[in-house]
């Protein structure tokens, strides 16, 4: 008997179906793929139980013959190619034709669809990909497909699947891109019974708004460039609309949304240092090019492609950004010299070591607003010799992480910060460096979790003025999720129509007027959090640290230096954050005579 077998074709759509379904999301990106190639001007997208139970997509296009719509079950059936050379001169979202058996082999489906132009449609019930029941009906033109109990012959896929938070988000992540891209359609998107949003068809701008609110369309800035025949144009946000995490960045090819990192990286790029590390800006760009300038066949999803000149494109971003950012009184104009910008990182230049003098050196040196960043400028106080009976928080301290590494610091030891970003002290094996951030993101977190283990609250302070602030529905269905938590870490919020929320209270160590950027970059850090990596209460005190910590950058003095190493040193687990960084870091008498040649 050979070895070598040809697969059943249950088998191999089973299999297919892992590269083009793997998730709820993937089925609603295909299916209003298929909507929007079928010339829909509306969509109705129906999901239940974050699609595990139901997606349902209702379209007005032009729907299929009966003998078009059974032949779309079978493998690589597709009216969208019908040569080789068609692959150069794809325009649409869909062209493999795989989507519709991969998705009906791992569920209960059902299609109805009618010819435009006919009174009678067609529908067809399948069950694992095996078409169950066949009738002719009558409806008006265009399709509507059914998927239930998505992975129900798969249980082990099923099995893999995040909450019904976690899916729905990666649900309303397709979507928004498919919004964003196609504002002529006219989207409704039913959850559980309930309509999130219903979007009648409009201009570019107005859809950015109906999606994301006034405020984010507030925040953007147009741009456009072009080059011989390839366009690109869109909008990017200002500097100070950043975000912490990627999430609102949509990038077109042809209406076909793409990920792209070099293209992600360019636009980056082109804030120069205007962006904080760490912080994300929002766009939304457009390109159209040519189809045969680029190769959509790269990936199942399609949403990775491969640019005939990817430098060229790169370049394209980089200057449309640039451009974007000097104008409208943004910031002032500047001009980047060559092809690279400066470097985000703080660095020593060779100069800045030749001019070193010694004898210059100041005991406080506070960095000038308009010095270069790139220069090495350290700040720092002295600290007075603490008498015997008072605790010295680097003597008197938890076992380090490494055994026998005791920081055992010198009583005339003075603190420095350096950068506005370490703490650093001198100690008798040689030297510690604490990251300030991270110590009082690790303070912040043992805090709020004891109050919250204990049940008590945590003390809030009120608003003068309280805060209104419009979430967008991605954000609202988190802040759902966690409003409990919120109040119980000592934010008072009260909600108003739609998705408008009014913080009313803050907690006591959160400064005023940071409330929304807080309650933002909490609801993203939760976001990105998933479930099993802390328990509830754990990612909400995480949430908080991280984003109410005194930030990297911050001039501290010397008694903010000094309670923020006591208070670190009396913390439980002192040498880490809450995600696992180092908090202190500790430079051996050793490595520095090793660096200077004084032991090999």
């Amino acid at each position: 008997m050979p070895r070598i077998q040809v697969l059943a074709p249950h088998i191999a759509n089973k299999i297919a179906a892992g590269e083009v379904v793997d998730r709820p999301a993937s089925v609603v990106k295909e299916l209003v793929e298929n909507a929007i190639d079928a010339d829909a001007s509306e969509i109705t997208v129906v999901i239940g139980q974050a699609g595990k139970e139901l997606i349902q997509v209702i379209d007005n296009g032009i729907g299929m013959a009966p003998e078009d719509a059974e032949l779309a079950f079978e493998r690589h059936a597709t009216s969208k190619i019908s040569d080789v050379v068609d692959l150069d001169q794809i325009l649409t979202l869909g062209f493999r034709g795989e989507a519709l058996p991969s998705i009906a082999s791992v569920s209960r489906m059902e299609l109805k669809t009618c010819q435009q132009g006919e009174s009678l449609g067609l529908r067809l019930a399948l069950d694992g990909g095996v078409v169950e029941q066949r009738e002719n009906l009558a409806m008006k033109h265009g399709t509507t497909i059914s998927v239930k109990n998505l992975f129900f012959n798969t249980p082990a896929r099923r099995n893999f699947l995040r909450t019904d938070t976690s899916e729905f988000g990666q649900i309303l992540k397709w979507l928004k891109r498919f919004f964003l891209a196609y504002p002529h359609i006219h989207f409704t998107l039913i959850r559980d019974g309930e309509e999130l949003y219903n979007m009648p068809a409009s201009t570019q701008d107005e859809r950015i708004v109906q999606v994301f609110g006034q405020k984010f369309y507030d925040g953007l800035v147009v741009t456009r460039e072009e080059l011989n025949d390839i366009t690109l144009y869109g909008y990017v946000s200002r500097p100070d609309n950043s975000r912490g995490n990627s999430d609102n960045q949509f990038i077109y090819l042809n209406q076909r949304p793409i990920t792209n990192r070099n293209l992600s990286h360019a636009v980056l790029q082109g804030y120069g240092n205007l962006i904080e590390r760490g912080r994300f800006p929002q766009f939304v760009l457009f390109l159209d090019i040519p189809p045969h300038l680029v190769d959509i066949n790269v990936h199942p999803t399609k949403m990775e492609v491969r640019f005939a000149n990817q430098r060229v494109i790169y370049h394209l971003f980089l200057s449309a950004v640039r451009k974007a950012i000097q104008s409208g009184d943004i910031v002032p104009a500047f001009n980047f010299k060559g092809s690279h910008l400066p470097s985000r990182d703080m660095q020593p230049q060779l100069d800045d070591i030749k001019r070193f003098r010694p004898e210059e050196i100041n005991p406080v040196r506070p960095v000038p607003e308009d010095s270069d960043s790139s220069q090495i400028t350290i700040s720092y106080d002295p600290l007075p010799p603490q008498p015997n009976n008072k605790k010295d928080p680097f003597f008197n301290q938890p076992t380090p992480p490494v055994e026998g590494q005791a920081l055992e610091v010198d009583r005339q030891a003075r603190l420095w910060q350096v950068h506005n970003r370490y703490i650093m002290s001198q100690i008798k094996s040689g030297l510690v460096v604490i990251d300030q951030h991270v110590a009082h993101e690790r303070i912040l977190y043992e805090q709020i979790l004891d109050h919250l283990n204990a049940g008590r609250a945590v003390p809030s302070q009120q608003l003068l003025f309280p805060q209104t602030l419009e979430l967008s529905l991605e954000d609202y269905l988190v802040y759902s999720d966690i409003r409990e938590w919120l109040d119980k870490v000592g934010f008072q919020i009260n909600e108003l129509s739609g998705r408008t929320v009014v913080i009313e209270a803050i907690p006591a160590d959160v400064k005023v007027g940071s409330e929304a950027k807080i309650l933002i970059e909490m609801i993203d850090f939760y976001r990105a959090h998933e479930a099993g990596e802390y328990e509830p209460h754990e990612k909400i005190a995480a949430a908080f640290a991280c984003k109410n910590a005194i930030k990297s950058g911050e001039k501290l003095n010397l008694e903010e230096m000094t309670s923020l190493v006591d208070q670190l040193f009396t913390t439980r687990e002192p040498y880490f954050c809450p995600h696992g960084r180092p908090v202190i870091v500790t430079l051996g008498l050793e490595e520095f005579d090793r660096k200077f040649k004084r032991i090999k």
